[in-house]
C-alpha cells in the first residue's frame, strides 16, 4: 500500500533470552472468600527486625488481624521464638471477649509458626492453619498491608 517501504522478513529463530524477557508473572487472584463471623479467619505475621528497637529493647512485632472485623492486635517481641507464647495469650483473650472460637489461622512458613509445639496446639484446639507458599507475601496480603501501615504510622 505504501510505495518504497522495504518488505519485512520474518525471523523464525528466537533466542532463549528474548523468550524470558517477554515472560511476565500473572497477577494473583483476589481472595476467594471473606470471613462471615469474628475469628473465622485470622491473619498473622511477624515484622522483620527493626533497625531501631523500642525503649524496652523489642525489635519485632507480632500482628494478628481478624478478617471479619479487621481489628488488629500487636504484640512486641524481643525474639521470634516468643511468638507461640503470645499466640496462646491472644487466642485466650479474643475468644473470651467475643464468644467465638478461632477457626482458621493464615500464616507464612516462618520457623516460629511451623514448629511442632505450635502445630500440636492448633490441632488440639481445632484451628486450621493455612500456610502461604514460600516467598509469596501476596497470599497473606491482609497482614502484610497492616504491617506496612503500622510501620508507616510509627
Amino acid at each position: 500500500m505504501v510505495i518504497g517501504l522495504p518488505s519485512i522478513i520474518e525471523n523464525k529463530n528466537i533466542c532463549e533470552g528474548c523468550i524470558f524477557d517477554k515472560m511476565h508473572r500473572l497477577p494473583f487472584s483476589k481472595a476467594s472468600w471473606r470471613a462471615k463471623a469474628p475469628l473465622q479467619l485470622v491473619h498473622a505475621d511477624i515484622w522483620v527486625p527493626s533497625r531501631n528497637p523500642t525503649i524496652n529493647g523489642k525489635r519485632y512485632f507480632l500482628l494478628f488481624v481478624d478478617d471479619y472485623t479487621r481489628m488488629i492486635w500487636v504484640y512486641f517481641l524481643e525474639k521470634k521464638s516468643e511468638a507461640f507464647t503470645y499466640f496462646r495469650e491472644f487466642k485466650a483473650l479474643v475468644e473470651k471477649q467475643c464468644g467465638h472460637n478461632m477457626k482458621i489461622l493464615r500464616i507464612d512458613r516462618g520457623g516460629e509458626f511451623i514448629d511442632e509445639e505450635f502445630m500440636s496446639f492448633c490441632k488440639k484446639h481445632g484451628i486450621k492453619r493455612e500456610l502461604t507458599v514460600r516467598r509469596t507475601p501476596q497470599q497473606n496480603v491482609v497482614a502484610e498491608r497492616k504491617n506496612r501501615t503500622i510501620v508507616e504510622m510509627a
